[in-house]
């Protein structure tokens, strides 16, 4: 299975989007919704894909300097800017967007 299926299954599977949508909606009257959401679903992807990172950098695969949150977010953001473009969950999504995450991240050959 393509490396991104399993998160764009996921994400339809429990309606996640709408999910999204509906807490950011409610942020307003009901704020502790979306910090639910934060503390139990987005914060803890992030820091699974952080840690991917920082283990990269620890082998040298990423440079020092790099700006990991930057990089989780370009990571993280592609899968819901494809979707709010009709594109949501598509073949090969995931492997995209770390070719090109990665591209900026690369320690400078020479």
């Amino acid at each position: 299975m393509p490396l991104g299926q399993p998160v764009a299954e996921t994400v339809a599977r429990v309606r996640g989007m709408p999910l999204i949508g509906t807490c950011l909606a409610e942020e307003a009257h009901t704020p502790e919704l979306l910090d639910l959401l934060r503390e139990r679903t987005v914060l803890p992807r992030r820091e699974l894909l952080r840690d991917v990172l920082e283990r990269a950098q620890d082998h040298g695969d990423v440079r020092a300097d790099a700006d990991l949150e930057a990089a989780v977010s370009a990571l993280l953001g592609t899968f819901y800017a494809d979707y709010m473009a009709g594109r949501g969950g598509h073949q090969g999504w995931a492997e995209n967007a770390v070719d090109l995450v990665l591209a900026g991240l690369l320690p400078a050959r020479g």
